[in-house]
């Protein structure tokens, strides 16, 4: 779902300490969190249909072993994760608990490079990546990212993978 309208709200401060509380808990934005708790709510009560796709891309659930390379100062350091689904606009990435990617707190998610193989041809693709949010699963940890500008060879070999 395309967002294009701003709706600003009051509230008392001890409900927006346990927002930023909740938020923070599950690695995300206030807002990110309030459009979250809105549209299941809307959805529940059959105001929306989730069955819409909420993206400009469709995604792929998958399982794909991938690494993620990330910049710490002049080195790239690699950490092992597992795509679980992949759209052209981006991808859902899992790490395991314990993990030392560095993906700590809200305002210093990075940026990464993505490195997987497609399996059908063992083409290797690698895709800058903004990370727009993660989640402590309990078991795991949760990325969600954004491609950033990937380039025209780029795009035809996730377009050949996603079919």
């Amino acid at each position: 779902m395309k967002k294009d309208a701003v709706y600003s709200m009051r509230m008392s401060s001890r409900i927006r300490e346990a927002l930023k509380k909740a938020a923070q808990k599950e690695r995300r934005t206030v807002a990110s969190l309030l459009d979250k708790v809105i549209i299941e709510y809307l959805s529940k009560e059959g105001y929306i249909n989730l069955d819409e796709e909420r993206r400009n891309f469709s995604r792929t659930r998958i399982t794909l072993p991938a690494k993620s390379m990330i910049s710490k100062g002049s080195r790239k350091k690699s950490f092992p994760g597992v795509v679980l689904d992949l759209s052209m606009g981006g991808v859902l990435l899992t790490y395991p608990k314990g993990s030392d990617i560095p993906f700590s707190s809200i305002g210093k998610l990075p940026r990464f490079e993505l490195c997987i193989e497609n399996p059908n041809s063992h083409e290797q693709l690698s895709l800058n990546c903004d990370t727009r949010h993660m989640r402590d699963t309990g078991n795991e940890i949760q990325v969600g990212a954004s491609f950033i500008e990937p380039g025209k060879l780029e795009l035809q070999k996730l377009a050949a993978y996603l079919g």
